[in-house]
């Protein structure tokens, strides 16, 4: 019964279902100041998958994901072990040098106000928190529509993030907050913790990143910035113009990290060209399998 029921459902409503599952999931989660992490996220998109029937194909085609990106998070977790000495004054020197001031501070003397949240720190903050959920709604998206794009785009994730490992060791950063909490930038506003009193009570969802150490000296690049734009560039390449419509949330992002106090604009900077990188390499590699597979034929 439920698969004639199924089959009488149009085939697109069909797809939409698990989206807008996925979709109502990150928002109440959200909502309630819990950062969706990529194993909550495969737990809640097993069931979405339900729906479609393909829960052994998306079990086989994320495990290998998952499993990287818990490779570089818990590695990620050593690195406040190795890095004692944070590097401080590069990143304020290159903000001065190139916008003659540092962006957060001029942001924040222009659009904070102690006692009022405004639409925009909202937005700000959601952005910053929606960090891990987007990349991984698009991948799913990707996943649904277009397996090969879908390994395509997380292979360059993947790419990304461990690229930036590697920064993260070599040339661990003290974001803008941190460089204002020990007094070596003029005081900053923690715009994120005056707009959480506003979301409903945080709840506790089980998630293996709660085993992860964190660090907090992870500033170039900004990996908030650099998904974004990864995510960019590949709609781009496939949907060409409609990725326009991604720009508000690609610069949304780059806006909130600095105004937030969470990045300097060197570290978007540096995001960005982290990500075009991981997007060139895999671009790469993918035309020379094209034109290998092209030659034997």
């Amino acid at each position: 019964m439920v698969k004639i029921i199924i089959k009488t459902i149009n085939g697109k409503f069909l797809y939409a279902i698990p989206i807008i599952y996925i979709l109502g999931v990150s928002i109440f989660m959200l909502y309630h100041r819990a950062w969706l992490s990529p194993d909550q996220f495969f737990a809640f998109a097993i069931l979405a998958t339900l729906i479609l029937g393909r829960v052994k194909q998306f079990i086989h085609d994320w495990v290998p994901v998952l499993l990287l990106l818990f490779g570089y998070e818990y590695l990620r977790g050593v690195i406040p072990f190795l890095a004692i000495h944070p590097h401080i004054f590069p990143m304020i020197y290159a903000d001065q040098f190139l916008f003659g001031s540092i962006p957060t501070i001029k942001l924040q003397t222009i659009l904070f106000s102690q006692s009022v949240n405004h639409w925009y720190d909202y937005i700000a903050v959601i952005l910053y928190i929606s960090h891990f959920i987007i990349p991984m709604i698009v991948a799913f998206l990707f996943w649904l529509y277009d397996r090969k794009y879908f390994k395509n785009f997380t292979s360059a994730f993947l790419l990304l993030s461990y690229l930036a490992f590697i920064t993260f060791i070599l040339f661990p950063a003290m974001p803008p907050w941190m460089a204002s909490n020990l007094g070596y930038l003029p005081p900053m506003k923690k715009i994120m913790d005056q707009v959480f009193i506003s979301f409903a009570h945080p709840i506790d969802v089980p998630s293996v990143y709660q085993f992860f150490g964190v660090d907090l000296v992870a500033a170039v690049p900004s990996l908030h910035a650099a998904y974004p734009w990864l995510i960019f560039l590949f709609i781009f390449q496939k949907l060409h113009k409609l990725a326009f419509f991604v720009l508000p949330y690609v610069l949304g992002v780059w806006f909130s990290v600095i105004y937030l106090g969470e990045h300097y604009a060197v570290d978007v900077i540096a995001g960005i060209l982290y990500a075009s990188l991981a997007f060139g390499i895999i671009l790469y590699f993918e035309k020379r399998k094209l034109n290998y597979s092209s030659e034997r034929r």
